[in-house]
């Protein structure tokens, strides 16, 4: 379901897991998106991440494991953790694109998957679409 507001472009909510690396530090941390636009995306950390800091993004739910370099561009402080704000970098539109349709893709197999009767989370859903459409969505080109 996309989220509104004064940003240039729509934001979709997600349970896409992900996990982050830093280069300069040895550190790593797995998490969830919260969502994800053509523009970036943001997740939760349990570490601040400085603005202006480039980490790897790693994507657990392809076989080999997908990964693109990421740019903080914001860090808020919440109660328990920080919410992560990443755009891309050196990513084409296609990409950007591919990404968001991906997580549309997620949520319609969670909403049939609802009106079967059957109740789904979505990091569930996610992994379940992976396992059954991952590689044919991202094999064909």
């Amino acid at each position: 379901m996309p989220i509104t507001d004064t940003r240039k472009n729509t934001r979709y909510s997600t349970s896409l897991p992900v996990a982050f690396t830093l280069a300069e530090v040895v550190a790593s941390e797995s998490a969830y998106l919260n969502n994800i636009s053509i523009s970036g995306m943001s997740f939760n950390s349990m570490v601040a991440l400085e603005p202006g800091t480039v980490i790897m993004l790693h994507f657990p739910v392809s076989k080999p494991v997908f990964s693109t370099p990421g740019l903080v561009v914001w860090c808020r402080k919440m109660a328990f953790q920080y919410g992560i704000g990443v755009g891309y970098i050196d990513v084409d539109e296609e990409f950007r694109l591919r990404m968001v349709e991906v997580v549309r893709r997620i949520d319609k197999y969670r909403r049939q998957e609802q009106r079967t009767g059957r109740t789904v989370s979505g990091q569930d859903a996610t992994l379940e679409w992976f396992a059954l459409f991952g590689a044919e969505f991202f094999g064909a080109e």
